[in-house]
């Protein structure tokens, strides 16, 4: 349907709206964001009537549901009416534009938001707020230049690091990072009188200081908050680069700037969304007298005392209420409930299937108490049961799914600013961001794409001189793509720049003891590709914001394999590299092959699975140092008897009856040695606990129908176990 990424929008903003609660500024922001994204799409279509509402006011509307000054009564109501009203209404418009309720509504809607918007002023915003703001401005231009980039490199920098805070919001490094740019903007602006650029830097700074100290939780609502800022901090140097920085032409436009409602919305924020001091929640909850915890305040000064030891001491509080008050005091703040959008085909789907379902439950209890034909009925009913619950798997599994938009998006920031970090000029083409994949996927794969991104441009696109030198397009091309493979995804980042250096890698790696020199030369490029995701491994020149730090493609490894994804490089020296990131679509059910080795039941993944293989004699060897190769098919395969690393008892090791899975991973061939095949199954993957959680050659366990329990094998993990048992 023409404009549904519309009609979504507008009703995403009305359902915040609905669940909107006074004083909820994290949401006023994001109302205002959505406000500002229906009023950049309507402008491209065409038969919009762009004089029966006034689209900019809608964001403005929003924002006052933030005014620092307060409501009326019942004026909080009637401007969350007003905006369910305007989003209705512009539904049914855009629909059918030619119906005159339809417009009539809309030109009174106009009239009523214009009306409320031009109410006359408090005696408080009568006054000049930008009084002596300007009295100290240092008149030197090449000072107010240099600062006006210092400030959008900062901006810059902030911007790609608050991204990746959305995705991690407990690394502590870019909360510092983010804290450090701020806080640069506003000493600097400070020193050269720029009082404006210097007080919503230093609002900002005082939010990140109740982040860094984790007072204040990070949400993509604060986020949001924050990027209003960023966004007031352009604007303002963009000033100054447009009236040449002189003075007088500034502050005519800086005036036009209101810094003052983002202050006062900041300042709400501090004072409402921190944590509480032990005083106030015990205060709040009638447990203690204001006029103790003044006295006790004192005595903290003379002391030096915390809080609750004094309150014990003097009698005031029970020790159970100081436990409660602490308990209460370091919980962490709560999640704001997240939703998750469903198409009605989808749950009109699942309403269907859920009423089969009903029905094959009645009909098999018939069949239970009915003994007459109870065998076909049985059999017949219990077909039907597997039908519905595959059925209702597959509904509920696609509901959890988003598109990797959602993160593709926010590499588009990223790339942006890391080429103009690097002095280079890169060009992003991305592909299949429509695909599906799982919502913890899709958050754990977001750092893998963060450095492979980085590295793309740092390490493998040129600068443009060189490019040019080389015969190239001065411009660099990075794509990053998506495509469903079979029974997963597979994410691939590419880009044209001078490829891997395979001699560079294998001197690094001799040199850092990674590797034995003896062996470096009859390496494949796969292996020596591999080398590069060692931990430390790094063959940058020197250390960069970028990247060289020693960290980066191990991340990308640990983090890809810990949601049972893999990682392939293919690379051609001068022309381009590439990586492919192979995931399963999610994390909760996988296709497994179900085996017993020794007593106890293993999952092997089967996308893994290349055959089963009952061996002849004649086909095995044994070598000097005890291990046995199969030849199958032209190949040699070393065969692992998973039992040992296992620890299991009375598994086979009788080299005439063995029954072997062999299996294909990182392009290497593997035989593992299992007691019996049980079969392809479904298999729901639950957490093994904390005593089992540690293990690395376990992704999970499962539950099978007859009680008894298995273990989800991790191919990568099994092979290293071996690997470490055989002194490899």
């Amino acid at each position: 349907m023409e404009n549904e990424g519309l009609f979504i929008l507008l009703d995403s903003i009305t359902r915040k709206l609905e669940n909107y609660e006074s004083g909820d500024l994290m949401s006023v922001a994001d109302i205002k964001n959505g406000y500002e994204e229906v009023q950049n799409a309507i402008k491209d279509i065409d038969f919009f009537d762009k004089t029966m509402i006034d689209i900019e006011a809608l964001p403005e509307l929003a924002w006052t549901l933030a005014s620092p000054r307060g409501h009326a009564a019942g004026e909080e109501d009637r401007i969350k009416t007003m905006l369910i009203t305007a989003d209705r209404c512009l539904s049914d418009y855009l629909k059918n534009p030619e119906t005159a309720e339809t417009k009539e509504n809309l030109e009174k809607l106009n009239q009523d938001i214009k009306n409320f918007l031009q109410k006359p002023p408090a005696e408080d915003d009568k006054k000049n707020p930008y009084e002596g703001y300007f009295d100290n401005i240092v008149s030197d231009k090449k000072m107010l230049g240099q600062l006006s980039e210092e400030i959008k490199e900062h901006l810059d920098t902030a911007q790609y690091t608050l991204v990746e805070l959305e995705f991690n919001d407990t690394d502590q490094e870019n909360i510092n990072k983010v804290f450090r740019s701020f806080h640069t903007i506003k000493g600097s602006s400070a020193f050269l009188g720029l009082k404006n650029i210097e007080e919503v830097g230093h609002e900002i700074e005082s939010l990140l200081v109740l982040v860094r100290d984790g007072k204040l939780h990070v949400s993509k609502e604060l986020i949001d908050v924050i990027f209003m800022g960023i966004e007031i901090l352009r604007t303002l140097v963009s000033i100054m680069e447009t009236n040449l920085f002189e003075i007088d032409k500034m502050i005519k436009s800086f005036v036009n700037v209101d810094i003052f409602s983002y202050i006062k919305l900041i300042k709400r924020i501090l004072v409402e969304y921190p944590t509480k001091k032990i005083g106030e929640i015990l205060s709040e909850g009638y447990l203690i007298f204001h006029r103790d915890v003044e006295t006790i305040l004192n005595k903290q000064k003379e002391t030096g005392k915390k809080f609750g030891e004094i309150a014990l001491e003097e009698n005031l509080v029970s020790e159970k209420d100081l436990s409660d008050a602490l308990k209460k005091q370091q919980a962490p703040p709560a999640r704001r409930t997240s939703y998750v959008k469903v198409s009605n085909e989808r749950l009109n789907s699942l309403i269907d299937i859920v009423g089969e379902l009903v029905i094959n439950q009645s009909m098999l209890k018939q069949v239970t108490l009915n003994s007459e034909g109870a065998s076909d009925n049985f059999e017949r009913t219990l077909s039907q049961l597997e039908f519905i619950t595959t059925t209702i798997k597959n509904l509920v599994l696609s509901m959890g799914m988003v598109s990797v938009s959602e993160i593709f998006n926010k590499l588009r920031v990223l790339v942006r600013n890391t080429a103009q970090e690097s002095g280079k000029t890169v060009v992003l083409e991305i592909k299949g961001e429509d695909t599906e994949l799982d919502r913890n996927v899709i958050e754990a794969i977001y750092d893998p794409l963060v450095h492979m991104v980085r590295n793309a441009i740092d390490h493998g696109i040129e600068v443009p001189e060189e490019r040019e030198r080389l015969g190239k397009d001065r411009i660099g091309k990075l794509s990053i793509a998506a495509e469903h493979k079979g029974s997963g995804i597979e994410i691939s980042v590419y880009d044209d720049g001078k490829g891997i250096d395979r001699d560079a890698v294998l001197k690094k790696a001799v040199s850092e003891n990674l590797l034995d020199s003896s062996r470096a030369a009859g390496l494949s490029d796969r292996d020596v590709y591999n080398l590069m995701f060692l931990p430390g491994f790094s063959t940058a020149a020197k250390v960069t914001e970028i990247s060289g730090r020693g960290v980066g493609l191990d991340v990308v490894r640990k983090n890809i394999e810990s949601i049972r994804g893999r990682i392939e490089t293919a690379s051609e020296p001068g022309n381009y590299t590439k990586f492919t990131i192979k995931l399963p679509l999610t994390l909760a059910i996988i296709e497994g092959f179900v085996t017993m080795i020794g007593q106890n039941k293993y999952v092997l993944p089967f996308t893994s699975i290349d055959e089963i293989v009952v061996p002849q004699s004649e086909n095995l060897k044994i070598m000097d140092d005890g291990s046995i190769i199969l030849h199958n098919r032209g190949l040699h395969i070393p065969l692992l008897f998973a039992g040992k690393l296992f620890k299991e008892t009375g598994f086979n090791e009788d080299i005439n009856s063995l029954l072997l899975v062999l299996i294909t991973y990182d392009s290497k061939s593997y035989a593992i040695v299992v007691d019996k095949i049980i079969g392809k199954q479904e298999i729901v993957i639950k957490s093994l606990g904390e005593v089992l959680s540690g293990m690395p050659v376990f992704s999970g366990g499962t539950i099978f129908g007859d009680g008894t329990i298995g273990f989800v094998v991790d191919i990568g993990g099994l092979l290293e176990g071996v690997k470490k048992s055989q002194g490899a």
